[in-house]
């Protein structure tokens, strides 16, 4: 069944996923593209593992995660945290998707200027920070916890969105809103 797989990447990945965490195919990191072509490769084995741990593998378009593990309570809390804070990047810029790069700077500059923004960030309850940039970095600490987008350029503070970051985008747009 799964004699060929490579038992410590295999922990590696489960410990990477176990929190609700995403690998991508795009990210920087070459620790996690390693883990993520690992999981691409031996997607039949690492799946059929996964599923006599009775724990659901999902693998989709360059990403992939660990579904249904969390309890329903906590799924919910975090879709709202979700919904509050790709509603704040789509206000940002409306082009935000996998992919797209931005800065610390560039949102503080934004926030400064737009108060769309600034009530938006203002509104998400989850943030540390007491200044406005250790609101944003608070901000894109939870995206980068998540695994939908990293650090790319540590001196210029620049992120990149991470193609799990489709998961998201997908799942949002399945939500029909009513007025």
């Amino acid at each position: 069944m799964t004699s060929k797989l490579d038992k410590q990447l295999t922990a590696k990945i489960f410990n990477h996923l176990k929190d609700g965490k995403f690998l991508s195919q795009n990210t920087p990191d070459k620790n996690e593209k390693k883990l993520y072509t690992y999981v691409e490769n031996n997607s039949d084995e690492i799946i059929e593992l996964f599923l006599y741990l009775d724990i659901d593998l999902k693998i989709k378009n360059g990403y992939c995660y660990f579904a249904s593990l969390d309890n329903k309570e906590q799924k919910i809390q975090s879709i709202y945290e979700l919904i509050d804070l790709l509603s704040f990047f789509y206000n940002f810029n409306p082009i935000f998707g996998v992919g797209f790069k931005f800065s610390i700077n560039d949102i503080e500059e934004r926030v400064k200027d737009d108060i769309t923004l600034k009530v938006k960030l203002d509104r998400i309850k989850s943030l540390s920070g007491d200044t406005l940039r250790a609101n944003l970095l608070s901000l894109t600490s939870k995206l980068e916890k998540r695994g939908f987008l990293t650090l790319e350029d540590e001196y210029l503070q620049r992120y990149i969105v991470l193609n799990s970051c489709d998961y998201l985008i997908d799942f949002f747009n399945k939500i029909e809103i009513k007025e």
